[in-house]
């Protein structure tokens, strides 16, 4: 698979999360969203819970996709995965608090290293699961 291929959904992926600390992501607009959807009111817990859950699922994806992109590429792709989710987390959360409508913090990097975290260990564990049953066969 060529170099390209490999890095592109990194990038992509990469700038869907940094499009989505604009003020389009800010609680006010995720809110409405959420009040259409549910057809009222939403309970400011379970707003805060889904939007913390975005953080999980979105950072998840880009460990993932990073760990793969890396495996080929680097000598050690665990640890070129997760520089590249902390670099994404820190320029999200940077420009956030650029952002009137929003806050960055850095408690969300860590929540966005925990998502890459469970993505980048269900990839390995998954792998070894698969070799493993190769080595059975």
């Amino acid at each position: 698979m060529p170099v390209l291929k490999r890095w592109l959904p990194v990038v992509a992926w990469s700038a869907v999360i940094l499009i989505a600390s604009s003020d389009y992501f800010s609680a006010a607009h995720t809110g409405s969203f959420l009040r259409g959807l549910f057809g009222g009111d939403v309970p400011p817990l379970l707003h805060y819970a889904l939007r913390k859950l975005g953080h999980l699922l979105g950072y998840g994806i880009l460990g993932a996709l990073a760990l793969r992109a890396a495996r080929v590429d680097l000598q050690r792709p665990v640890l070129a995965a997760f520089a590249i989710v902390v670099l994404v987390a820190a320029i999200d959360e940077a420009h956030q608090a650029t952002v009137p409508s929003r806050g960055g913090t850095g408690w969300d990097v860590l929540l966005d290293v925990v998502g890459a975290a469970i993505a980048i260990g269900l990839m390995i564990r998954v792998q070894k699961y698969r070799a493993s049953r190769r080595n059975t066969e």
